[in-house]
């Protein structure tokens, strides 16, 4: 493709693509572009209020709408203007395709009239967290998540150059904070990569408990990333994104977005894939699951018997298990995380080898060695051979077409969510009816949780 002929993908895309408005998904090859500046990713955020999401919005029930009523009378009665009318279109997608996994409107409603938040343990300020997150979306370039954390962190007072500071070099920010947004950074994108040293240097400004947190919830950002931005969420929040922004970062381009600055250095840019190493050896991946029995734990574990506080029910062997042990340890959001994989394992409606298949993927691209044991035996439990598991490393040889399309398309969320299209969508649908589309996504989503959970504390393996 001609220089020419990019930039005029980019234009046509803001305009008439990703943010355009239509009552169904519509097919582009083209990847959502990335917004440079921060002028340029206020326009996006603004824009994406008309996005078209990639699989169909879900109608709004009669609860909803007198949700909404009751949220524009209490405008009115307090000259506040709502954060938005109505739940979130992302809780509003959940719970119309994953009702299984636990997700339920009800739930969501009572927590909108009542102003309570989800049950945390965090030991952190509120805002802290949301800046994680913001860096995450922004590098993962999931617009929807940037506007729900860049409407929230303003609601809390954080001034747009504060926020326009978290795309630059983190200097406006205390050694605390940048420490933990490089290891941030480095465990949403280079995961494999993820060592002793970099630990090291959380452990100098955060105890033990406080590191623990931050991989649980940046395991959890990445997979919200995941879900949100390839299905390309219309944003919900009435927060007016574009407004002045100051000199000094008007026309600073991002260091953050994974943008490709070889297509053009200002306004909007292609998105450049975060290539992973290529994949290793059967012979060097026998070697590393090896080792990863063997070896010791970066992170402190609950005993079994608190882990069985934590699950309260009988657990039987679940107990035992180096990952549930780890999030006993933060005893609210680790026991939701807990109950959420759980229903991973056990419920929903994709057949348990294609679960398997893609727990395999994400773990397989993200070196999760831990992870990669777990999915390898989920898959001899299904019926596979060893010479079956080593061929869903070449999916363009496998005989299923449908195998085929799962573990590219699991291979391209876990790898580049940014990179996601219409067409990768389209594809889906013509193998899968939208909630059997939503449910791939979805575990896609919670490999990569689980996949940084667990190889990030080093994990045991059991098996």
């Amino acid at each position: 493709m001609k220089q020419v002929s990019k930039r005029l993908w980019l234009g046509v895309m803001l305009v008439c693509g990703g943010f355009a408005v239509a009552d169904e998904p519509r097919g582009n090859s083209q990847p959502e572009p990335i917004p440079l500046t921060r002028d340029d990713m206020k326009r996006a955020l603004d824009a994406s209020k008309q996005s078209v999401p990639r699989l169909p919005l879900p109608p709004v029930t009669d609860e909803e709408k007198v949700l909404i009523e009751e949220q524009k009378a209490q405008a009115a009665k307090t000259g506040e203007p709502a954060r938005r009318l109505g739940l979130a279109n992302n809780g509003r997608m959940r719970a119309f395709y994953l009702a299984e996994y636990g997700f339920e409107r009800s739930n969501d409603i009572a927590r909108a009239r009542s102003g309570a938040t989800r049950d945390s343990d965090s030991s952190f300020d509120p805002s802290f967290r949301t800046m994680l997150f913001w860096i995450i979306s922004r590098g993962n370039n999931c617009t929807y998540c940037l506007g729900h954390q860049e409407s929230g962190l303003a609601s809390r007072g954080m001034t747009d150059d504060q926020l326009a500071s978290l795309d630059g070099d983190w200097s406006e920010f205390d050694e605390a904070k940048r420490a933990a947004f490089v290891f941030a950074t480095k465990l949403s994108f280079q995961p494999y990569a993820i060592d002793d040293h970099d630990f090291a240097a959380l452990r100098k400004h955060y105890n033990e408990l406080q590191v623990t947190e931050i991989v649980n919830a940046v395991g959890g950002f990445n997979a919200t990333n995941r879900w949100t931005g390839p299905l390309r969420i219309k944003q919900d929040v009435a927060f007016q994104f574009v407004r002045p922004t100051s000199p000094k970062y008007s026309a600073a381009i991002s260091l953050v977005a994974p943008a490709d600055l070889s297509v053009s250095d200002k306004g909007f840019a292609a998105p450049k894939s975060r290539r992973r190493p290529p994949l290793e050896s059967q012979a060097e991946v026998e070697a590393a699951l090896a080792a990863a029995r063997t070896r010791t734990p970066r992170l402190k574990l609950a005993t079994e018997d608190e882990a069985k506080t934590v699950l309260k029910e009988d657990s039987g062997d679940m107990a035992r298990m180096q990952w549930v042990r780890l999030l006993a340890t933060l005893p609210k959001s680790g026991a939701d995380r807990i109950t959420s994989y759980k229903a991973v394992l056990e419920k929903g409606t994709v057949e348990p080898r294609t679960k398997a298949i893609i727990a395999y993927v994400g773990a397989r691209h993200d070196r999760a060695w831990y992870a990669l044991g777990h999915a390898i035996q989920r898959l001899k439990n299904n019926g596979f051979t060893d010479a079956q598991v080593v061929a869903l490393d070449q999916p363009e040889k496998l005989a299923s077409p449908t195998d085929r399309e799962v573990v590219q398309f699991a291979r391209k969320i876990t790898v580049d969510p940014a990179l996601i299209d219409d067409d990768d969508f389209a594809r889906m649908r013509k193998l899968f009816n939208d909630k059997l589309v939503a449910e791939v996504v979805y575990l896609t989503t919670q490999a990569a949780f689980f996949d940084r959970l667990t190889e990030a504390a080093r994990l045991r393996l059991e098996n």
